[in-house]
């Protein structure tokens, strides 16, 4: 392994990208290679190293996976169990398709359902709250035609895991994987770390000339920590030297805590992608065109790369990105961890490291990654002008700031409060809070105090102040006092 060629790659690839701080994990036959780079919080002093906690977002998809193949392990459940055997009480806006869905769709993204992600943000909404509200959700494709990636279905699997085995997803992946893979400073969720000292701090970028969605280039400031618990689909914090424990066991066919035929069901195909472009791995298609198949597998995206099968999953958690990846062929195997919000360098180095592996080095992937996120930026920041020029400041609301206040509520997401305080309304929704712009008309933009990681929402209210629809969401929400 080719340490020097990694340590000048990484270091080169994280400072392109301004990011403060970083570790990676490399796994190669026998070989192990762990790395702290920058600092835990910009402006400061304290290192990162390779027992830095970062969280990694949805890489926590592949251990949640991992735990339900334990339990096929163990005849205790199997993939296409239907999950009504073990929730009677889960219920999808559709009658037939909520009696038909199993294990194995949950986990390879297929219900056919949207991600409404902002239920993620009120905050006040435990697990089973959430997995309440899907009940609403209203179908974007037909059952098991289209993937559709989505975070509420890996919380359903949580809750199968504490139905079959009386224990909490916390409890159960802290025993069965941290704890047996001797991974001793991972943890289920930020409530669960035992160090706050050793922990990166996360960031975003805070210049507001870009939607929040697109910084992907910009000074980088350090911002709230978001304290995600209790999330089978995406709240594992951990380090660089224990995911190098994980990326051994991946090596390993899943051993010791899996048997080599579900360890080999969970990184077969399940469905087929078919509009890549227009989905989570965009860029990564947009840069591989020689790209065969793209697929997901139970928790991993299954493809090729330079003619070898990979076996690859992002992570974003508010201020954090992360990437893990593993040439089961090869016997290769990384992982990345970064503190920063919105960035392409984990990608970036995703191919650069495996290239590195792979003994090819015929592209600059950092390069070729900034120049997709200009891409982008230039993009959303066009339409963000366009629509500003179409505003008409001089058309006023058709009532009184007053007649659009009160609470509003919609089956899906909730309520949301509107308040009237110094000439200017402002929204309420769980723990967070925007203030309303006034657009144009009845039409407001709300900005909300999680700005760094939340777009703005265009809200519009209907003409008496009865209902508000937010357009992002296409949720409209009645007043209900």
């Amino acid at each position: 392994m080719n340490t020097q060629q990694l340590n000048e790659t990484i270091s080169k690839t994280l400072t392109a990208w301004n990011i403060p701080g970083g570790a990676v994990a490399v796994a190669q036959g026998d070989e192990i290679f762990t790395q702290g780079y920058g600092v835990l919080e910009a402006d400061k002093p304290e290192a990162v190293n390779t027992d830095t906690v970062f969280a990694i977002g949805s890489t926590t998809k592949a251990f949640t996976s991992a735990l339900i193949g334990m339990l096929v392990d163990e005849g205790k459940l199997n993939w296409d169990d239907l999950v009504i055997k073990y929730l009677p009480d889960f219920q999808l806006y559709d009658d037939w398709v909520t009696k038909n869905v199993t294990v194995r769709d949950l986990l390879c993204h297929r219900l056919g359902l949207e991600r409404a992600q902002r239920l993620y943000y009120h905050r006040g909404y435990d697990q089973r709250e959430i997995i309440h509200r899907m009940r609403y959700l209203r179908p974007t494709s037909n059952f098991r035609t289209a993937f559709q990636y989505a975070n509420q279905q890996y919380g359903v699997t949580g809750l199968l895991v504490e139905a079959v085995t009386g224990k909490s997803w916390d409890d159960f992946i802290t025993e069965r994987i941290f704890n047996a893979l001797n991974m001793s400073r991972t943890f289920s969720g930020y409530d669960r770390l035992t160090d706050y000292k050793n922990f990166s701090s996360p960031h975003a970028v805070a210049d507001e000339t870009y939607p929040a969605g697109v910084r992907f280039l910009g000074e980088q400031r350090p911002t709230h920590q978001f304290k995600i618990v209790h999330e089978p689909a995406g709240s594992i914090h951990t380090t660089a030297n224990d995911l190098a424990k994980w990326l051994k066991a991946l090596l390993n066919n899943g051993a010791p805590v899996l048997q080599t035929a579900t360890f080999n069901e969970i990184t077969s195909p399940q469905i087929v992608m078919q509009d890549v472009l227009n989905s989570e791995l965009a860029p990564l298609a947009y840069l591989q065109p020689a790209t065969h198949f793209w697929t997901y597998a139970l928790g991993w995206w299954a493809m090729d790369y330079r003619g070898e099968k990979v076996l690859m999953h992002g992570g974003q958690m508010p201020g954090y990105n992360s990437a893990v990846a593993f040439f089961p062929q090869r016997k290769l195997a990384l992982a990345v961890m970064v503190n920063v919000h919105q960035t392409l360098a984990h990608a970036a180095l995703f191919y650069a490291i495996s290239d590195i592996l792979l003994d090819k080095n015929d592209r600059d992937w950092s390069t070729e990654f900034q120049m997709v996120a200009q891409g982008y930026m230039a993009e959303v920041k066009n339409q963000v002008d366009e629509m500003r020029l179409k505003r008409d400041l001089n058309l006023p609301p058709s009532i009184g700031l007053d007649s659009f206040t009160g609470a509003f509520s919609n089956d899906l997401y909730g309520e949301m409060t509107v308040t009237h305080k110094d000439n200017a309304l402002q929204l309420t929704y769980g723990a967070n809070t925007a203030m309303l712009e006034h657009w144009q008309g009845d039409t407001f933009l709300a900005h909300w105090n999680l700005g760094a990681f939340m777009d703005d929402s265009m809200i519009a209210f209907s003409p008496d102040g009865k209902t508000m629809t937010l357009l992002n969401d296409r949720a409209e929400y009645r007043k209900s006092s």
